[in-house]
């Protein structure tokens, strides 16, 4: 019973935790959004925070927040793989807002 229990506690430890592709925060939150953009599987919640996974599709970062922006709206946060958009290139992403 306590091998059955160490390897147990051992597999629950060993898993790493979900790693999110992107995310993005929402200038103007608003309800709940699902949509496959570009090959990821975005979810926004209520308060604005969205992430999303799947590798998506190869282009550049701005890019990439210009079509979400276009889906749904500005942004004050936008990441991908650990690189963020700085405040010049969110008010370049924005402007796909319009």
């Amino acid at each position: 019973m306590l091998l059955i229990t160490l390897i147990s506690a051992t597999l629950a430890v060993a898993q790493p935790a979900p790693v999110l592709d992107a995310a993005a925060t929402l200038a103007a939150p608003g309800e709940a959004r699902r949509l496959v953009l570009d090959g990821r599987s975005w979810v926004c919640g209520p308060d604005g925070v969205c992430v999303a996974r799947g590798s998506g599709a190869s282009q550049p970062l701005l890019r990439e927040c210009r079509r979400f922006v276009a889906r749904f709206g500005a942004v004050t946060r936008y990441e991908r793989g650990g690189a963020a958009l700085g405040e010049a290139e969110l008010a370049q992403c924005n402007a796909a807002a319009a």
